[in-house]
């Protein structure tokens, strides 16, 4: 248990590292999907000298897009405007989950002719049973108003990514601390505020309201999904060069994350290379006392690496001198992942079925939508 203060920190390293997996430098050309966090990935874009255009229908999109000082693309995301390699880079930004999952092939399919590398950023499903509570009702309510919201693992992410990019490089950003007691029953009712704004049906709140009273109720702050794909054997970009929030000033260099190693299908047999060496996890803590008795230490946050795949080596040849690579470690919280509602099909690639972030792992972005017609 760690104090606001402190969870903040932590909330805030998480998108430190996410900003470095992105890559982005002065002078690319990049295409974003959503606005997260109120456009601030976009805008922060834009102040490192990033040539950024973001894709968007109607006039109210246009307009918060035009708020965030990037250029305005009108168009389907399904069908990108935009020649192929248009892009250094194409970015969906807690984008994807919701729209309907049937178009998600082909929005990253578009992401992947127009832009010469692609990035995903999401949300990972809740692990805890609050969570998982609360998504499934919010995209089964999401799902009655025709709209869409639901949380994928990252098995389901990168299997679509790989289809249409060679090299996948994947991260699971875990937070390692749990938010104070008091901040589950103020997160939960900055959602039931969202979901009553949204005309949520009142006994979806009710149960809500329900379970977070309950003293063992407990929220944890989901893990960020950032899968990076790129032609075959094209460098990927070591960190953006620049802070995701200046005014921190630059993140010491041993707590900046490296780059993991590609995901490709299978190949032709070949020697096995050498193993490539793990990155130092970060640290877990950042020096704040907090006000609840200490407790263990906290398990550092989960890495998926992967590397390319190769055959086994022939019998009797001895193994590479170089230590294998240790398997990532789980997520603290238990693997992420989201149980399917009870008669709902499964979704492809074995997938399970967020507006201005709370602090706390959640926010809600609904999507753009035209307003109604006058008269």
């Amino acid at each position: 248990m760690t104090d606001v203060a402190e969870f903040q920190r932590e909330s805030y390293r998480i998108d430190e590292q996410i900003w470095d997996a992105l890559a982005l430098r002065s002078g690319e050309r990049a295409l974003f999907l959503g606005l997260a966090n109120d456009g601030a990935w976009i805008r922060r874009a834009v102040e490192i000298g990033a040539d950024v255009t973001v894709l968007g229908i109607g006039d109210a999109a246009a307009e918060r897009i035009e708020q965030t000082g990037a250029a305005v693309m009108r168009g389907s995301a399904t069908m990108i405007p935009a020649t192929e390699g248009a892009y250094d880079v194409a970015v969906a930004m807690h984008y994807l989950h919701e729209i309907d999952p049937g178009f998600h092939a082909q929005v990253v399919s578009e992401l992947a002719r127009v832009g010469k590398r692609v990035a995903i950023v999401e949300p990972s499903p809740p692990a805890d049973a609050l969570g998982k509570r609360i998504a499934a009702l919010y995209g089964r309510a999401k799902r009655e108003a025709g709209q869409f919201e639901g949380y994928q693992p990252i098995d389901y992410w990168r299997k679509l990514l790989a289809i249409v990019k060679a090299d996948v490089w994947q991260n699971l950003f875990t937070f390692t601390r749990v938010p104070p007691k008091h901040a589950v029953a103020e997160t939960v009712s900055l959602i039931l505020e969202a979901m009553a704004i949204e005309e949520m049906p009142k006994a979806y709140l009710d149960e809500l309201r329900e379970l977070a009273a309950r003293p063992d109720a407990q929220l944890l702050p989901l893990s960020r999904i950032v899968l990076v794909g790129t032609a075959a054997g094209e460098a990927l970009p070591q960190g953006s060069g620049e802070p995701f929030r200046p005014y921190a000033g630059p993140a010491p260099a041993a707590n900046r994350p490296a780059a993991a190693a590609p995901v490709r299908a299978p190949a032709p047999p070949s020697p096995a290379a050498p193993p490539p060496q793990q990155p130092p996890p970060p640290p877990p803590s950042f020096g704040f006392a907090s006000e609840e008795p200490p407790l263990a230490p906290a398990p550092q946050p989960a890495r998926a690496l992967s590397s390319p795949t190769s055959p086994p080596p022939p019998r009797n040849v001895p193994p590479p001198a170089a230590p294998p690579p240790e398997r990532a470690t789980a997520p603290p919280f238990g693997a992420p992942f989201a149980l399917p509602d009870e008669g709902e099909e499964e979704p492809p690639f074995g997938g399970a079925g967020e507006g201005e972030k709370t602090g706390f792992g959640w926010s809600w972005e609904p999507p753009e939508e035209e307003p109604p017609p006058e008269g």
